[in-house]
């Protein structure tokens, strides 16, 4: 029997396999067995469908260890796996707000975490949409760069003598590494900013 929960799941495979753009409510109505129209019965929209679908996705923020460094890692990663794991839903997760139970636990938990460090106020927001920035920032490079399937570099010439200096460097490390370090220098910059470093 077609369900929400079957719906969704198909429309995950879907988008996971063939892309955002191949995802229509026809389609996906010929993949679960019936005419498209039937999917109308529990979405409204195709809209309210990918709503749902980022709110499956979405990781179970966990509960706060006291330590909110220790906590916003963790936090920072959960993302970036969701992400990783998905990343043909990427451009749904940055047109729109997400307004689903996980997004707003999520929320909570990033400002939790802000609030054990010391901040507050327009302070704590700051940091937040700082941090926030740097995550999304990173992966929509880090999309674009594996969809690539090639190293990005600069291009060298006699005008960019820094750049050439830098070039041995720009593949010192994946994106695993790159994501901590940047990472780690977005919490020293909280951390700072609380008065705490």
């Amino acid at each position: 029997m077609l369900s929400r929960a079957a719906i969704v799941e198909a429309a995950i495979a879907m988008v996971d396999g063939e892309g955002l753009e191949a995802l229509s409510m026809r389609k996906l109505g010929r993949a679960l067995g019936v005419e498209g129209m039937a999917l109308y019965h529990h979405f409204a929209s195709k809209t309210e469908l990918l709503d749902e679908v980022l709110a499956t996705i979405a990781p179970e923020p966990p509960a706060p260890t006291g330590d909110w460094r220790a906590d916003l890692t963790v936090l920072s990663h959960q993302y970036r796996d969701m992400v990783n794991a998905h990343p043909r839903l990427l451009p749904v997760l940055l047109s729109r707000p997400s307004r689903h139970e996980r997004a707003a636990a999520t929320l909570e938990a990033q400002y939790g975490a802000l609030k054990r460090a010391g901040l507050s106020g327009s302070a704590l927001l700051d940091a937040h949409r700082t941090w926030g920035g740097y995550v999304i920032g990173y992966l929509v490079v880090e999309q674009q760069g594996r969809a690539a399937g090639a190293e990005w570099r600069p291009p060298l010439g006699p005008r960019a003598p820094i750049t050439a200096e830098l070039d041995p460097y720009q593949a010192a490390r994946d994106w695993d590494e790159q994501f901590a370090i940047g990472l780690s220098l977005q919490l020293d910059a909280i951390a700072a900013l609380a008065g705490i470093a």
